[in-house]
């Protein structure tokens, strides 16, 4: 995927459905594609951690009108894909 977001602020609700489709619904790995992008437009191309992350899940989610996510939960669903 490429990269496809226009602000490191903002996601707009197109952009944040572009990646959960690309990330076939997933919603954690679609953050951190997006987590991954905002780094490299920011002009950072190191792995997002997982502050990052989460912080990508919010704007996703807040795009969708839905609630902001729980860390602790997103970092054990982000470490158990790592680890699998």
């Amino acid at each position: 995927m490429t990269t496809n977001i226009a602000s490191l602020e903002n996601v707009s609700l197109e952009e944040a459905l572009t990646y959960l489709d690309a990330a076939n619904g997933d919603e954690i790995m679609a953050a951190y594609e997006l987590a991954r992008h905002r780094n490299a437009l920011d002009g950072d191309h190191e792995e997002p951690d997982d502050a990052e992350v989460h912080h990508a899940l919010f704007l996703l989610r807040r795009a969708r009108g839905l609630s902001a996510p729980s860390f602790d939960l997103m970092r054990v669903q982000l470490r158990s894909r790592i680890a699998a």
